[in-house]
């Protein structure tokens, strides 16, 4: 007895646009996420890049490729420790199941002074953090921000500058200047790019589907049982009653009683 066609059509579509061959897997792409959140390190500092995304239950499942080159760590965490200056580059993650993430790019400077950003482009809405910071975490004093050459904050103890609710005109060139054993610094620049906001939901909104996908299944499984045991039944009462008409009708008409003998 095969079962019915609606419950297995949806179950048959749901793991075929689900499965890791399926049409979802080309829509979810790995993410490489940095700890500390800075691209821009000091040489001599560490970094963990983590690849985000992995919905795959097997171990040593990631692929990591840096400037094109294939490395050997295949776990979902990559650490540079002690960063050289070949340490700089292009970083891309692939987990199982999911398509190769977007570039990430780090850049290992030697230098006495670094302006750093959570991120260099952001979408309108968006917060980002900036921060002024010295070689082997020096404190820096008379710390000046500077966009687009023109001064934007100052403190004479160091502190972060966080930008919350992004808009288009916090696009633009930051630099920042202070002083580190009593000499003045000046860092190199980095420019910081405000997009408008995109029509494409961002990645992080996918992963929901990875827990609702396997509770979609099993919904779809048990419709689809439940179906059969249906059907089954049904089929099963049918043929009780087929049965029965054939049986009465090899018996033959019962004879009518006859008024005479009341």
């Amino acid at each position: 007895m095969s079962t019915p066609m609606g419950g297995s059509a949806l179950l048959w579509i749901t793991l075929l646009l689900f499965s890791p061959d399926g049409m979802s897997a080309a829509t979810w792409k790995s993410m490489v996420s940095l700890n500390p959140p800075w691209n821009r390190i000091f040489r001599g500092e560490n970094v963990t890049l983590t690849c985000n995304g992995n919905n795959s239950f097997e171990v040593n499942s990631t692929k990591w490729t840096h400037n094109n080159t294939m490395l050997v760590v295949t776990t979902s965490s990559l650490e540079i420790i002690n960063a050289t200056i070949q340490d700089s580059g292009e970083y891309r993650c692939q987990n199982k199941n999911f398509i190769p993430s977007q570039p990430v790019y780090l850049e290992v400077f030697s230098d006495w002074l670094l302006i750093q950003s959570s991120t260099d482009v952001v979408l309108e809405g968006e917060s980002f953090l900036i921060r002024c910071h010295g070689w082997m975490n020096r404190n820096v004093y008379k710390v000046i921000y500077y966009k687009n050459g023109k001064a934007l904050k100052y403190w004479y103890e160091n502190h972060n500058i966080s930008i919350t609710n992004a808009t288009i005109g916090d696009s633009g060139t930051y630099y920042c200047g202070g002083i580190l054993w009593q000499i003045n610094y000046t860092s190199d620049p980095i420019k910081i790019t405000v997009k408008k906001g995109s029509t494409i939901p961002h990645q992080s909104s996918y992963y929901w589907l990875q827990f609702l996908i396997p509770l979609l299944m099993v919904i779809l499984f048990a419709v689809d049982t439940g179906l059969f045991i249906s059907t089954q039944q049904q089929f099963t009462v049918l043929l009780k009653i087929q049965r029965t008409r054939k049986s009465n009708k090899l018996m033959g008409p019962h004879p009518m009683p006859d008024p005479k003998n009341d």
